[in-house]
């Protein structure tokens, strides 16, 4: 039997939804928040700099637990069966990658909430001050804490990545380029997100850390632009179905997504505030908060596109 392969629009293929694709930015935005704030951490402490009170550490305590839970549960209501979520927490088989997500999840989603309670230890112990001998317990292992939610958050950030790639019949999400593309948009979403929560929420005063923050933004995303170009100069290489992929991003509604909401909002209007907004206002709250989201609408564009688009094309 020959393969059929080209544009699925006229058997509407798409399974998974809106609904997934939001779900998988939920967990890069969780994830990318934590990565970008441990790291924060660890660069000031190895310079002999306060770490407590930081304004991205406070908001990456909220956006952490926050993403993560609120992603989980649009996953759950997703389910045919919903309340029967619970069966993938005690059925494993080892060789699937979404059940080693599963664990790493199971792992990460506490381990965030612990952050969250040290983050903001004195708030929560004056309002249930028997917890402090728990959380005693937690700032003494803290440095092993912080080490393993950085690893866990790197596993959440690129485990979607490795799931949807195993989608061996769909050439734009069956390429090695996706983990990478997706832990580079954690990163960005992440920084982003922990940017425009600490200048909407807490103050700047103590520290420079979202100027700290703001700086990796670029690098990241130029990272995230190569992933993406190599994403299709490999499809434009592996045979006449990758190849007719490539249209994703010349024509249909998916085009325009890509270019304005990936490309335009999510990486063009950064770069460009960079080059050539006066430095007056590069740290200003408009232009802090203008930035910051569209980074993250460009995340969440991206994470819509790979959904759909791949499952536009098949081979």
């Amino acid at each position: 039997m020959n393969n059929i392969w080209g544009p699925m629009d006229q058997y509407d293929p798409v399974v998974w939804n809106w609904i997934i694709a939001v779900y998988l930015f939920m967990a890069g935005l969780s994830a990318g928040s934590m990565l970008v704030a441990i790291g924060l951490r660890w660069f000031k402490q190895s310079r002999g700099l306060p770490v407590e009170g930081l304004p991205v550490i406070k908001a990456s305590a909220i956006i952490g637990p926050a993403a993560i839970c609120a992603g989980m549960a649009l996953l759950v209501l997703d389910l045919t069966k919903p309340f029967q979520f619970y069966l993938i927490l005690i059925n494993y088989n080892f060789t699937s990658v979404m059940a080693w997500g599963v664990l790493a999840l199971l792992v990460y989603i506490p381990l965030v909430f612990v952050y969250s309670a040290l983050v903001f230890e004195k708030p929560l112990l004056q309002r249930f001050p028997a917890l402090t001998g728990l959380a005693k317990l937690c700032r003494a292992v803290e440095p092993l804490l912080l080490k393993l939610i950085f690893a866990l958050s790197i596993a959440v950030g690129v485990y979607t990545g490795f799931l949807l790639s195993a989608m061996i019949s769909y050439p734009i999400l069956n390429t090695a380029v996706l983990p990478a593309l997706f832990l580079a948009s954690a990163l960005s979403v992440g920084s982003a997100g922990n940017i425009l929560v600490a200048t909407l929420f807490f103050s700047k005063k103590e520290s420079d850390c979202i100027e700290h923050v703001h700086r990796i933004e670029y690098p990241v995303a130029f990272n995230e632009a190569l992933c993406l170009v190599l994403l299709f100069v490999g499809l434009n290489f592996s045979g006449p179905a990758a190849q007719a992929a490539t249209a994703a991003i010349s024509h249909g509604v998916w085009a325009q997504v890509f270019w304005i909401g990936v490309v335009g909002l999510g990486l063009a209007v950064p770069l460009l505030a960079s080059l050539f907004a006066p430095h007056h206002w590069r740290h200003t709250k408009p232009y802090l908060i203008a930035v910051s989201s569209c980074t993250i609408l460009g995340v969440l564009s991206l994470r819509h596109f790979v959904v759909y688009a791949g499952q536009m094309y098949i081979s």
